[in-house]
């Protein structure tokens, strides 16, 4: 009977090795069929582009958290931001999790027994930037014309990108006694057109006068199936073009006087995304993203006395709970009305007769 030396077990009874971890991801990708089709996109290119790359030669049954994950972990945080090492990790546990009991006992990337987390880097709450009227119509003045009505349709709507992107003429009715629209797929980052984020997603929002002038224009000329919105070329948006192209040319425009222009420093002359830095109520002094103009929206609805519930079902949002947590602090709470009231509970300021000392 032949024997291995370097660990005296029988050549007979040595373990069946396990998959090298980049073939076990393309077979669950392959596989992985309960998810959308942007969804699924977006898993393969994270898996491919990062999980196969730096963990690719190890066999799945060898992988360790000790050695290799927490390692890669430390080495992600140092590339990328908090959120895309979270979605990384999340999506590589489940491919790990897969792998149980097949080809290893436990899924290494699972939060350790006693641990309150899994020490993945936080992620800091972004804050809205939220457009008032004003300088909304500084924004819309520099758009450049074919994302114009884009960016007056999300104001308008609170519709996330994709959304807009994805609407086809059909699911637009600006004549309607009540004008509406139906929204029920989304085009992906990936360039692909498929159902919509959750099934609350799919919603009607009703249009405001203004709105609905806009969507009726848009669409005037347009066929049943068309989109409603279309790239220079009539094609559909990439979305990343959009946003670096067009979406952020707009922002830096606005942001810049045109009194007080940039100015290049004793080092550097001033680059083409160089903005003012003037107190000019002409310009804009925030830096929105697009999806800000959906959180303006909400700004609008709270100002004109919409309650949550029905916010919630604009937005297409799965719970209450996400409405609230997002936006609960733009809702007045009643301090104001009540200030009165404490102002009485206070102990008097001894030195207000006499002025401050």
């Amino acid at each position: 009977m032949a024997y291995i030396e370097e660990t005296g077990t029988s050549a007979e009874t040595e373990p069946t090795a396990t998959p090298l971890l980049r073939d076990w991801i393309e077979r669950w990708i392959t596989l992985k069929i309960d998810v959308s089709p942007g969804t699924h996109a977006e898993y393969a290119r994270m898996l491919r582009h990062r999980a196969a790359i730096d963990l690719g030669d190890l066999r799945v049954g060898d992988i360790t958290r000790h050695d290799h994950l927490d390692p890669w972990k430390a080495s992600l945080a140092q590339q990328l931001r908090p959120a895309s090492v979270r979605k990384l990790w999340t999506v590589l546990s489940q491919v790990m999790r897969d792998a149980v009991p097949r080809y290893r006992p436990d899924n290494p990337m699972r939060r350790p027994e006693g641990n309150r987390s899994n020490g993945l880097p936080r992620i800091t709450a972004w804050q809205a930037c939220l457009l008032d009227r004003e300088e909304a119509d500084i924004l819309i003045a520099h758009c450049p014309a074919p994302i114009k009505p884009l960016v007056l349709a999300a104001l308008g709507t609170g519709m996330r990108l994709g959304e807009l992107l994805g609407l086809r003429a059909g699911n637009v009715s600006p004549e309607m006694p009540v004008p509406a629209i139906r929204v029920e797929q989304t085009l992906s980052r990936s360039g692909t057109f498929g159902p919509v984020k959750t099934p609350r997603s799919r919603r009607t929002i009703l249009l405001a006068p203004h709105t609905a002038r806009l969507f009726a224009a848009v669409v005037a000329d347009k066929r049943h199936g068309e989109l409603v919105f279309t790239a220079p070329d009539g094609g559909p948006w990439d979305a990343g073009n959009l946003r670096q192209r067009y979406w952020r040319t707009a922002v830096i425009a606005a942001q810049t006087c045109r009194v007080h222009p940039p100015q290049a420093s004793a080092d550097t002359a001033a680059g083409p995304r160089a903005v003012s830095d003037c107190r000019c109520s002409t310009r804009l002094f925030s830096a929105p993203r697009f999806h800000d103009l959906r959180h303006s929206h909400v700004a609008y609805l709270i100002a004109a006395g919409w309650d949550f519930y029905m916010i919630q079902l604009r937005l297409g949002h799965a719970s209450i709970k996400t409405t609230f947590d997002i936006y609960g602090h733009l809702l007045p709470h009643g301090e104001r009305d009540r200030l009165q009231a404490l102002d009485e509970q206070l102990p008097a300021d001894p030195t207000a007769a006499h002025g401050a000392v």
